[in-house]
């Protein structure tokens, strides 16, 4: 039986998929298996995949109707027989030592839950690479409580190795059909791991390219993201314990008002003013449960933003 179970959910990938391949592949270590989840692709993926798995007996394939990342998550755990998850996305990969590092991470600490790497940020226009800004903490071994209470939040979820069982508790699921789904998933994970171990160096390369999630918006995101916070407060009220609200409200707040400060640049369109209109009482009214935790600074520039945006927005490029 593998000790990991590598998942890759994959869409028209048929540009990434192969290199992503490789550098699983030639990992020196034995103690793994990959499960390829073709979400319905339309180009070259489903044969690259194919290929690659009559070749690689640790590689399989699944295939299903496109129906979305958090689906083929889903589906590819269900079929993994590894005690430890990892989900690497087609269009990044690992770095040479990666997986023989996590296996031996494994080894030595069994009774981790979860294990947290940074990871390796690359613009594939220019092949400039950065780790990534992470919670650093002198403490290489603790909660994931507590390490969830640090900042920046992790909300990737390649950055984890986690064991399997986690996910048969009824909070720790991708919501479908929605983007921002790492933002519930990544939180609720992280809470619900008695142990994590951190790691201070990278073993994932995230790719950034033109076309990717994360270099695109759309007004649909900032309704999928109140969407994901809908499913983070009622984690917040019935899964977590009430004496971790002073914290989690604040954190998940600071998402739902992303909805504002990440999207400065569609705030004159008309777009925009539609979802403002829709759901700005109800970020206000979410704003005052949280208000009584959030520190001062933070509160005063919420309360610009749901009062001011475009005011603030001037005012944070000015100062930019």
């Amino acid at each position: 039986m593998p000790i990991v179970s590598v998942v890759i959910p994959t869409y028209n990938a048929e540009k990434y998929l192969q290199r992503c391949l490789d550098s699983i592949a030639t990992q020196d270590t034995e103690d793994y298996e990959v499960l390829i989840v073709n979400d319905g692709s339309t180009d070259g993926t489903e044969k690259i995949a194919e290929d690659f798995t009559a070749k690689n007996p640790r590689f399989r394939i699944i295939n299903q109707e496109n129906s979305g990342v958090s689906v083929a998550r889903k589906n590819g755990v269900s079929q993994a027989s590894g005690k430890y998850i990892w989900f690497i996305d087609s269009d990044d990969f690992i770095l040479p030592g990666s997986l023989a590092k996590v296996v031996a991470l494994i080894k030595d600490f069994p009774e981790t839950d979860t294990f947290y790497a940074p990871v390796m940020i690359r613009e594939e226009a220019n092949g400039k690479e950065w780790v990534k800004s992470y919670a650093l903490t002198t403490t290489p071994e603790q909660s994931g409580k507590d390490y969830l209470k640090l900042k920046p939040v992790s909300v990737c979820p390649v950055q984890f190795v986690f064991r399997k069982a986690l996910m048969g508790n009824p909070w720790v699921f991708f919501p479908e059909g929605l983007r921002h789904e790492d933002e519930y998933f990544c939180r609720v994970l992280q809470y619900y791991s008695p142990s994590m171990y951190i790691l201070n160096e990278p073993l994932y390369v995230y790719c950034q390219w033109s076309g990717s999630f994360m270099n695109t918006c759309s007004i649909q995101h900032l309704y999928d993201m109140v969407e994901i916070y809908k499913h983070l407060y009622r984690f917040v009220e019935e899964g977590a314990d009430p004496e971790d609200r002073p914290w989690l409200l604040p954190d998940i707040f600071s998402f739902l008002v992303s909805t504002h400060f990440w999207y400065m640049d569609l705030f004159h369109t008309p777009e925009f003013k539609v979802f403002r209109r829709v759901n700005i009482s109800f970020i206000r009214k979410e704003f005052q449960k949280a208000a009584p935790y959030i520190p001062t600074k933070e509160k005063l520039m919420d309360q610009l933003m749901l009062s001011y945006p475009n005011l603030l927005a001037t005012l944070l490029r000015l100062k930019s």
